[in-house]
């Protein structure tokens, strides 16, 4: 029998995430967005991180390749306009963690993304920490965008380098065992 395992993240960590990954774009809701409309339309593959960014992405018009949201936003409930017509993926993800869950779901989407279908990956829990592996599991070029809480977005173009960035983010956080 296989232990399920997921990565936990820590204190330092959660200190060191307080630094976007990517380039931060500042400013109140929806000027973010219009700033780097054309890097979101122009994106071979556009992945959007939590319920408000997807729905603002989705207001310009834009729909993204990938969309990860948990129907909250700053730990209280939130109904987002997202629309359907993509395939909707369920996963478990608890506050604070990268389940195997979620890594299995990222790297699933990106397999339907390369062939043309648009994926939500629906996450019950918290998808605060799925820009690392979206990030992981991404082809480079691809354009990853989740939200700075009360500062604005951050957009990630996806480089080997980044790539490097979030596979040492993974690296330290702490690995737990189900049952551990």
């Amino acid at each position: 029998m296989s232990r399920e395992f997921y990565f936990k993240l820590t204190e330092d960590l959660r200190k060191e995430l307080k630094n976007p990954i990517g380039r931060l774009i500042k400013g109140e809701m929806p000027q973010p967005y219009l700033i780097s409309r054309r890097e979101l339309e122009n994106a071979p593959y556009l992945v959007t991180v939590g319920d408000v960014v997807t729905e603002n992405v989705l207001r310009l018009g834009i729909k993204p390749s990938i969309a990860i949201y948990d129907h909250k936003t700053k730990r209280r409930e939130y109904e987002p306009d997202i629309e359907l017509g993509a395939v909707v993926l369920t996963t478990k993800n608890p506050p604070g963690t990268i389940t195997k869950a979620l890594l299995n779901a990222i790297k699933k989407s990106f397999e339907l993304a390369k062939r043309g279908r648009r994926v939500y990956i629906k996450v019950n829990g918290e998808e605060d920490l799925a820009a690392i592996p979206a990030v992981l599991y991404a082809p480079e070029g691809t354009l990853v965008v989740y939200g700075q809480p009360d500062e604005g977005i951050v957009l990630i173009k996806v480089t080997p380098e980044c790539k490097r960035r979030c596979a040492q983010l993974l690296r330290k956080m702490e690995v737990v065992y189900d049952g551990d």
